[in-house]
């Protein structure tokens, strides 16, 4: 019943961790005119740290897929390795799917802005 608790303790000081890195790295990567490099800098370093893979084949319990990778990658080599490989890639694959989108629409938005207020700006009277 201890290993429960130590599982959950591990996972809670885990996350408490990934977010403190994504705070700092989110402020580090607020580029104002590469608006897909941070989109996609953030969302490959998120889809890293925090998809999970099964850490046992026949046990429930998880772990970060990255450790996984590494672990199955040093006891078992590289055969191993792929089984959480493919998971972490396709959260990758989506996570820059999702920023493309996302920066995207911004960079939509910005364009909107900048050319309202060149409307608004163009039509002030002046005496």
């Amino acid at each position: 019943m201890d290993s429960i608790g130590n599982y959950w303790f591990f996972w809670v000081l885990y996350l408490a961790a990934a977010l403190i890195f994504t705070a700092i790295f989110w402020r580090l990567t607020r580029f104002e005119r590469a608006i897909w490099a941070s989109y996609s800098l953030r969302a490959v370093v998120i889809a890293v740290i925090f998809t999970p893979w099964y850490s046992n084949s026949q046990d429930s319990g998880m772990a970060p897929a990255l450790m996984v990778a590494a672990l199955d990658a040093i006891t078992g080599g590289a055969a191993a390795a792929f089984r959480s490989f493919v998971p972490l890639g396709l959260a990758v694959f989506f996570a820059l799917l999702l920023a493309a989108a996302m920066s995207f629409l911004k960079k939509k938005r910005i364009y909107k802005d900048l050319n309202n207020n060149k409307i608004k700006s163009s039509s002030k009277v002046k005496l």
